[in-house]
């Protein structure tokens, strides 16, 4: 993880392009990008969540 701050702890960021998808356990997720380092996030969520992203 690229996004750090000055005590070198992760900070949260916003997910740009989020996808949410169904896991084959039945688990909802998204996968998107870091909008301020553009490496790769991914976000277990709930199914109201996942479904308000579609």
């Amino acid at each position: 993880m690229k996004c750090r701050d000055a005590n070198k702890k992760p900070t949260m960021q916003t997910m740009t392009n989020p996808v949410a998808s169904k896991n084959e356990k039945g688990r909802y997720s998204a996968k998107g990008t870091c909008a301020k380092c553009g490496g790769n996030m991914f976000k277990f969520l709930s199914q109201a969540d996942a479904e308000a992203l579609k």
